[in-house]
């Protein structure tokens, strides 16, 4: 028996840590036997350009890449970059986690071009799909200990879902193999994600 066919995709900009979150859903993933592939798109990512991670659990998927409209998770670490990913990628009856702290490009700090409010990303994402959970991911990484490890704290976050399937253990694992020199802080702001997560789904 096929298990049925995930797709999610990761949108964030270059240096916030995109490829090492996709790597960890993947390898928790793999520490379960389940069937995995990896993509990733770049845009001029060493200058804070976006970049697009694609893990696809299960199924009997070939390609790297999700289809257009395909995925049934958008996880933003950049709020602009969710709403630009889920404008191709997201199904119709998919969900969207996001980080809600903005990384502005060049453009805007230099008065070029305007940022739109979160709360106009927020609708924007609405429009696109089922559910949209937006929360402040990196004020929860420097609780944790380490600011920079706000994709770490939305790794979390998805974990909670139910449609991943896969247990605590198994993320934590992929954690320490891919983070050893900070497992301790890292292991801190997952949990801190899985609990926001749940908190903000009763609400």
């Amino acid at each position: 028996m096929v298990e049925n066919e995930i797709n999610i995709l990761i949108a964030g900009v270059g240096g916030q840590g995109n490829i090492l979150a996709s790597k960890i859903i993947a390898e928790a993933a793999l520490h379960q036997g389940r069937n995995v592939i990896v993509g990733e798109v770049f845009g001029v990512s060493q200058r804070g350009g976006s970049v697009i991670s694609h893990v696809r659990l299960g199924g009997r998927c070939l390609s790297p890449l999700s289809p257009e409209h395909g995925s049934e998770i958008i996880c933003g670490l950049e709020p602009m970059e969710a709403l630009r990913a889920a404008s191709i990628y997201v199904k119709s009856n998919g969900l969207v986690i996001s980080n809600s702290r903005p990384h502005q490009p060049v453009a805007v700090n230099r008065g070029k071009v305007s940022y739109p409010p979160i709360e106009k990303i927020q609708s924007g994402l609405k429009k696109l799909c089922l559910q949209v959970t937006v929360f402040d991911a990196t004020l929860l990484a420097e609780r944790a200990g380490n600011p920079n490890a706000a994709n770490i704290v939305l790794v979390g976050a998805l974990s909670v879902l139910p449609i991943i399937d896969l247990p605590v253990s198994s993320f934590e694992i992929a954690i320490e193999e891919n983070m050893p020199k900070a497992v301790k802080t890292n292991h801190k702001a997952f949990h801190l994600g899985r609990e926001e997560m749940l908190r903000l789904s009763k609400n």
